[in-house]
């Protein structure tokens, strides 16, 4: 029995569905013909962003089915768990068939998921280096509206003080804390962002708080920021934070771990902790906090 996991979101659970048989043996003979489509789970080196990056395979019971008996005949059978969709394909693609089976069993993609896995994955470039937050934007892919910390004050609008001028930021770069093998798989990028080693794959924010965010926008969001402890402006010791929403669907948090040149790290749930050179557009100002979580 196979079960498929399509990798997608950072903070909301990932889609998952089951394959029939006759599913089962359609996706082995697509994978029999080019198994170079098959990678690891972490994919090499590879550095994956925000968004669509590949299905998850995984055999979740031996029940002599359609895949059980088809990979019985193989010299060197496929592992109990591996990624498609990272590595291109030389025939048809197994992994934009295998995303389509998702709506006929049950697993409801929305149009807006859809869009995004018909896009392909896209691995992250790598970096050219840190960049100040006060460095220009580039006008030809960013609006400078679209920019929080740039966008001008409107008139009775509470003013914040930039979280890059804060001299009591507390920078804790402690990725391999949450990198432990026994522990990646279950902490997601709200629990790196707080500093706090849940063990809770898809922790939400305000759950802590007694407030959990019922919708995933920026209004829905930020009541459980609050619950949890977080506030606008510098705080003593305090953890400075990006939210970055995808508007009812997922949100993703990012944690400043340096200072001088902007340094965020964030992780997607399940996956490594990873460093982000980069300029990051945020929904509402960045947040810190006075005190850090209990561990």
């Amino acid at each position: 029995m196979l079960e498929v996991e399509l990798d997608i979101f950072s903070g909301m659970p990932n889609p998952t569905w089951v394959l029939s048989k006759r599913q089962e043996t359609t996706l082995y003979e697509r994978l029999n013909s080019d198994p170079n489509q098959l990678s690891p789970l972490t994919a090499g080196g590879a550095r994956f962003g925000l968004g669509y990056r590949g299905l998850i395979v995984r055999r979740i019971k031996s029940d002599e089915g359609a895949w059980d008996k088809a990979i019985a005949s193989r010299r060197v059978p496929f592992p109990d768990e591996f990624r498609i969709g990272h590595k291109p394909s030389k025939k048809s693609s197994a992994a934009a068939w295998l995303a389509k089976t998702a709506n006929t069993q049950g697993a409801g993609l929305v149009d807006a998921v859809q869009e995004v896995v018909a896009r392909g994955v896209v691995v992250v470039p790598a970096s050219r280096g840190p960049v100040e937050p006060g460095a220009k934007i580039d006008p030809k892919r960013v609006k400078a509206a679209e920019v929080t910390v740039d966008a001008p004050i409107k008139p009775g609008t509470k003013i914040h003080e930039t979280w890059w001028n804060c001299g009591s930021n507390y920078f804790n770069a402690n990725a391999d804390y949450f990198n432990d093998p026994a522990h990646v798989g279950r902490n997601n990028c709200y629990c790196f962002a707080s500093n706090h080693r849940a063990d809770v794959r898809y922790a939400l924010p305000g759950r802590r708080g007694g407030h959990p965010a019922t919708v995933i926008t920026c209004g829905g969001v930020i009541p459980g920021l609050r619950a949890d402890g977080w506030q606008d402006g510098c705080q003593p010791n305090g953890l400075t934070i990006v939210r970055m929403m995808w508007p009812n669907v997922d949100y993703h948090f990012y944690r400043l771990v340096t200072g001088g040149p902007l340094l965020m790290v964030g992780a997607q749930a399940g996956r490594y902790a990873r460093e982000v050179h980069r300029r990051l557009r945020a929904c509402h100002p960045p947040a810190s906090r006075s005190r850090l979580c209990a561990e």
